[in-house]
C-alpha cells in the first residue's frame, strides 16, 4: 500500500470547498435566469418588435345635388412625426432632442422631456406639430433612428361654411363638436387597426407579424336629404336679408311637405368648420333647431285650421273686429295696430292677420280646446330630428293658462316654438293633414358599400282631414294673392303662406322696438310640394321689421329657384290678375 503524502487532507478540504462554491454559484445563476427570463425576453422584444397604429378614416357626410352627391365632410391624410425613445442612448438624449427640434420646428426641452418620460417606448406620436412638406422630407432624409414619419386622417370640409350649423365640426383630437358630426357619431366613428412587425437593429421591417396585427375599420358614410344647391339658395337669401336689415340673427328651413325631408337648413351668422376654433359659440349654434321664439302671426293659421277641424268655426264664420280695439273680459287690451276692421270671416281674419279676430276665435274655443290644438300639431314638443340640442319650445301646462291666455295664444303670444317645429306644423297644413317626423338623414352606407340604414317617411299622426287641409291652403293662397304676403307672390307658380311679426320678450319684459319678422310659404298651391320658413330676429326697426318685409321676399327667392331647379311644372296662368274686391278689408303689413 502506497503511503499518503503528509498534509494531503488539506488539499482535499480546499478542493471540496471550491467545488461547493461552484455549485452554489451555479444554483444562484440558475435562480437568477429563471427569475428574469420574462423581463429579458420582453427587453429583447422591445428591441425587435415594432407596433404602430393603423388610423381608420371617419365616415364622410354627403349632400344631394340634382344627379349626384357633394362631399360636405371628409378626411385627408396628414403627416406627423413620431419618436422612438428606446433607440437613443442616455448620453445622446440632449443632442438628439436638439436635432429633432430643428427638424420639426419644436422646442428642444419639450422633445427631451418626451424622451425622458417615455424612455422605453418604441412609438410616441407628436401630432401637435403641423409639418410642412419640406419638414417631412427633412425627417425622412435624417440619419436619426429615433424619429420617423407616419400618417393620420384629418377632418376637412371642402364646401367651407355650407350647411355648417347642420354639419357641426370635429375637435383637433377627432371628437365630434356638434351637429351631425355629434348625432351620427355612432355611424361615423372609425376603429383604428394595428401593424406589428419584426425589425432589425436599425428599425427596418423584416416581416409582418400578421397574428398580432389587425386592419383598420373605416366609419360609415352618411347621405343627407339636404340638397347642396337648395342650401345655397337659402343661405344666399338669408344673407341678403341680414345685410339689408341688420338683425341679430336669421334662421330658415326648406322642406318637402310630402316626405318630411329637410332640403335645406341654415342659421346665420354662421362659421367655417375648418376653422371652428375661431368662431364664437353663437355662430356655431343651429338656431333653426335649438333657439325658440314667439311665433307671432304665423301661429294664427294653425289655430284657425284646428278650430275648423273641431267644428267650432268654419272659414265663413263671421266675427266683429271692434274697429281696431278690443277689451276681452279680464284679458287686457288687444289691438290691430292701427287697422280698423269691422265684421270679417275667419278666412279674411287670416288674410289680413287680425289679432282681434283671432282673440275672438280663442274665446269661442276656450283654453282646453286651444291647448288640445297645440298638442295635436306638436307645439311645445321636440320633432325628433336627427340633430343634437333640439328645443321643445315652451307651452305652459293648461292649469297655468288664464283669461289673459285665451285671446293671446291664438295670435302667437305666450308660446314659443322653433323654426323646425313651425315648419313641420305647416307641412301638416299643406300635405293633406299629416304631421310628419322631419328627416335629414337619407341613408347610411358602411365601408363595404352596404346600406345599413335607409330613411323613410314617418307619419306622427293625422291632425286635419284632407278637406280642411285643402281649404287651409286656399286661405293661405289668398294671403299671398291679396293679403299680407304679397311679397311672396311667384311669377310662374301659385303660392301660399303666412306673415308674422312678433314682439320680443326678455326676462319677462317687452323689449322696446324689438321684433321677430317671419314668413312661411309654399308652392305650388295646386299641389303643395316645397315649404320654406325664414325668421329674422331683431332687425333694425328703422330699416324694416315686418315679416312681410324682412322675410317674405326672401322666401320667394328660395321658392322660385327651388321649384325651377326641381323641374316642378308651373301652375300659374299667365293672364291671372288679382284685384282688391269691393267691401274687403284693406291689406295691412304683418
Amino acid at each position: 500500500m502506497k503511503p499518503s503524502l503528509p498534509g494531503k487532507w488539506r488539499y482535499d478540504a480546499v478542493f471540496g470547498l471550491l467545488f461547493l462554491c461552484v455549485l452554489a454559484l451555479g444554483g444562484r445563476l440558475y435562480v437568477l435566469i429563471r427569475q428574469n427570463i420574462d423581463p429579458a425576453r420582453q427587453a429583447a422584444q422591445r428591441q425587435q418588435i415594432m407596433t404602430a397604429p393603423l388610423p381608420a378614416k371617419i365616415g364622410n357626410i354627403y349632400a344631394r345635388t340634382y344627379q349626384r352627391y357633394t362631399l360636405l365632410a371628409g378626411s385627408r391624410q396628414k403627416a406627423f412625426c413620431y419618436l422612438d425613445p428606446a433607440m437613443v442612448a442616455d448620453d445622446r438624449l440632449a443632442d438628439t432632442a436638439i436635432e429633432v427640434a430643428r427638424l420639426i420646428g419644436g422646442d428642444p426641452r419639450e422633445i427631451q422631456a418626451v424622451f425622458l418620460q417615455r424612455r422605453t417606448a418604441r412609438y410616441v406620436p407628436l401630432r401637435q406639430y403641423d409639418l410642412t412638406n419640406e419638414q417631412v422630407d427633412a425627417v425622412r432624409k435624417s440619419r436619426l433612428r429615433s424619429i420617423g414619419i407616419d400618417y393620420d386622417w384629418e377632418r376637412e370640409y371642402p364646401s367651407g361654411n355650407l350647411a355648417a350649423a347642420v354639419l357641426g365640426f370635429r375637435l383637433r383630437d377627432g371628437l365630434p363638436g356638434g351637429g351631425l358630426e355629434l348625432s351620427q357619431q355612432r355611424h361615423l366613428k372609425a376603429q383604428n387597426g394595428q401593424r406589428t412587425v419584426l425589425a432589425d437593429a436599425r428599425r427596418r421591417a423584416i416581416y409582418a407579424m400578421v397574428e398580432q396585427s389587425r386592419p383598420p375599420r373605416d366609419g360609415d358614410s352618411v347621405f343627407l336629404t339636404v340638397d347642396a344647391n337648395i342650401q345655397r339658395y337659402l343661405e344666399d337669401a338669408i344673407a341678403e336679408s341680414l345685410a339689408k336689415y341688420e338683425p341679430h340673427w336669421g334662421a330658415g328651413v326648406v322642406l318637402d311637405v310630402n316626405t318630411g325631408e329637410i332640403l335645406a337648413m341654415h342659421s346665420a351668422p354662421s362659421f367655417n368648420p375648418n376653422d371652428f376654433d375661431t368662431a364664437r359659440a353663437d355662430q356655431r349654434t343651429n338656431r333653426a333647431v335649438t333657439v325658440p321664439f314667439e311665433p307671432g302671426s304665423i301661429f294664427k293659421t294653425i289655430i284657425a285650421a284646428g278650430a275648423v277641424q273641431t267644428g267650432d268655426v268654419s272659414w265663413e264664420s263671421k266675427y266683429f273686429c271692434e274697429n281696431g280695439l278690443y277689451l276681452p273680459p279680464r284679458g287686457g287690451k288687444v289691438s290691430d295696430h292701427g287697422n280698423r276692421y269691422g265684421v270679417m270671416t275667419v278666412a279674411d281674419i287670416i288674410r289680413v292677420s287680425s289679432n282681434i279676430g283671432m282673440a275672438k276665435i280663442g274665446a269661442t274655443m276656450g283654453n282646453a280646446r286651444l291647448y288640445a290644438i297645440l298638442q295635436r300639431f306638436g307645439i311645445g314638443q321636440r320633432t325628433g330630428i336627427d340633430l343634437p340640442g333640439e328645443s321643445p319650445g315652451m307651452v305652459r301646462p293648461l292649469r297655468n293658462w288664464d283669461t289673459y291666455s285665451t285671446p293671446r295664444v291664438p295670435f302667437g303670444q305666450e308660446v314659443s316654438t322653433t323654426a323646425i317645429q313651425m315648419t313641420m306644423a305647416y307641412a301638416a297644413l299643406s300635405n293633406g293633414g299629416l304631421l310628419l317626423k322631419p328627416r335629414i338623414v337619407d341613408r347610411i352606407v358602411d365601408a363595404d358599400g352596404q346600406v345599413v340604414y335607409q330613411g323613410k317617411t314617418q307619419v306622427v299622426r293625422r291632425v286635419l282631414n284632407p278637406a280642411v287641409a285643402a281649404q287651409t291652403v286656399g286661405v293661405m293662397q289668398q294671403v299671398v294673392e291679396d293679403g299680407t304676403g304679397k311679397a311672396c307672390r311667384l311669377s310662374r307658380w301659385t303660392s301660399f303662406g303666412k306673415t308674422g311679426t312678433a314682439q320680443i320678450f326678455q326676462n319677462g319684459q317687452l323689449l322696446d322696438g324689438a321684433y321677430t319678422g317671419s314668413f312661411i310659404g309654399g308652392a305650388p298651391a295646386s299641389r303643395p310640394r316645397i315649404l320654406c320658413l325664414i325668421s329674422i330676429y331683431r332687425p333694425v326697426r328703422s330699416k324694416g321689421y315686418y315679416g312681410g318685409t324682412v322675410a317674405a321676399p326672401y322666401v320667394k327667392q328660395v321658392l322660385e329657384k327651388t321649384l325651377a331647379y326641381l323641374d316642378v311644372p308651373p301652375d300659374r296662368a299667365a293672364t291671372l290678375v288679382t284685384r282688391d274686391q269691393p267691401g274687403r278689408a284693406r291689406t295691412p303689413r304683418d
